[in-house]
């Protein structure tokens, strides 16, 4: 299975959502969420105990895509 990463190209800069396999599909509804307005945010828990907050307001503003990771 292919490993990808979501980009998110923003005025403010580019950031990068590492996502976990087989996790895909939750992200892209994440997504759809967020953009239909069903969604406040993308919460993203890192192995550390970090977590970080992608806005709904930041996620419609921006260029997305699903890449593979480099």
């Amino acid at each position: 299975m292919e490993t990808k990463v979501i980009k998110i190209t923003h005025i403010t800069g580019t950031y990068t959502i590492e996502v976990a396999e087989g996790k895909l599909n939750e992200m892209k509804t994440q997504l759809d969420k967020c953009l239909n307005d069903e969604q406040g945010a993308i919460v993203v828990k890192c192995e550390g105990g970090d977590q970080f907050v992608y806005p709904a307001d930041l996620l419609k503003n921006s260029f997305i895509a699903i890449v593979d990771r480099e």
